[in-house]
């Protein structure tokens, strides 16, 4: 990114810990401690919860696809950091798509039942975008799109695309996956741990705006500050201080040869960026700060971060 950088407007996240990044954090390094032990070998003996419960959302069943998607963009039109939803992209990507729905799909039909258009799980994506752009008054620019695990780096790489053309302000980022076993059995046969590599249901974002470079943010107006103040997730406003400055080729610097614990397998660099940016913006960790984002079958990229 030498033209510049992706200034981190706010963040938020939904899954088995609740709907905040603390939570988040706090299931991310018990599941590390769970997966080191001896006795975590197998998905039995892992305690954590693997799904969420939401509310529904109407025209949408059997998945949770749907409401944790549509439950991260409400959650940033609630918070006010959207600020013009009609300038808003929005990029909605997943590593195993809508699982749940293409699994009941596949028992129906070998059931024998009668095929119900509701469960044709190649639209869900596509689908509930634009349900939440009907609700929402949404009319810029939207993808959906699929990744190999280095969830991350494929969307920021359209972000800052999409963040350079005229008639977008924001550019929000959206990585949801769902638990499944046959997502459970496809990681364990790529990383070679059944412990390492796991799926649960959960939905991470970014709102991002494009900045000149780290020290200086988009212009605006006096009155526009006034009006569109940047708070994050908490209300805080120095999240908008956290720039997403390079990323890059590079394998992670794990040097002992074990594999890191991954449960949000597809949005683990994600969400790692998501909690250094929260911590960053609050003073807890100093920048830079480097995440990485891993391929599944190896390699990836690293991600910096600075205030």
């Amino acid at each position: 990114m030498s033209r510049g950088c992706l200034r981190v407007i706010a963040s938020t996240c939904v899954g088995p810990w609740g709907e905040t990044v603390e939570g988040m954090a706090n299931y991310i390094e018990s599941w590390s401690q769970q997966a080191s032990a001896a006795s975590a070998a197998t998905s039995a003996d892992m305690e954590l919860p693997l799904t969420a419960e939401l509310a529904p959302v109407p025209g949408f069943i059997e998945s949770t696809f749907n409401p944790l998607v549509y439950r991260i963009i409400q959650m940033h039109l609630e918070s006010g950091n959207i600020h013009q939803p009609e300038k808003l992209a929005i990029i909605l990507a997943s590593a195993m798509g809508d699982t749940a729905t293409a699994d009941c799909a596949s028992r129906n039909l070998l059931a024998g039942q009668v095929h119900n258009p509701l469960l044709f799980y190649q639209s869900v994506p596509n689908s509930i975008l634009g349900y939440a752009s009907r609700q929402f008054g949404f009319t810029g620019r939207m993808t959906a799109l699929a990744h190999q695990g280095d969830g991350l780096s494929a969307l920021l790489e359209i972000a800052t695309l999409y963040s350079e053309l005229p008639d977008v302000g924001q550019v929000l980022v959206i990585g949801v996956e769902l638990h499944s076993t046959r997502a459970d059995e496809l990681l364990a046969e790529l990383s070679g741990d059944a412990a390492a590599m796991r799926s649960c249901d959960h939905a991470v974002s970014l709102l991002l705006e494009r900045s000149a470079s780290v020290d200086a943010p988009p212009d605006r107006s006096a009155d526009q500050e006034d009006e569109h103040s940047c708070v994050d997730a908490y209300g805080s406003g120095d999240m908008a201080m956290v720039c997403i400055s390079e990323i890059e080729s590079r394998r992670s610097e794990n040097t002992d040869g074990v594999r890191r614990a991954r449960p949000l397998s597809g949005n683990q660099g994600l969400a790692e960026v998501v909690i250094a940016a929260e911590r960053m913006s609050r003073g807890e960790m100093t920048g830079p700060a480097v995440v990485y984002d891993d391929r599944f079958g190896g390699g990836g990229y690293a991600v910096t971060l600075n205030r």
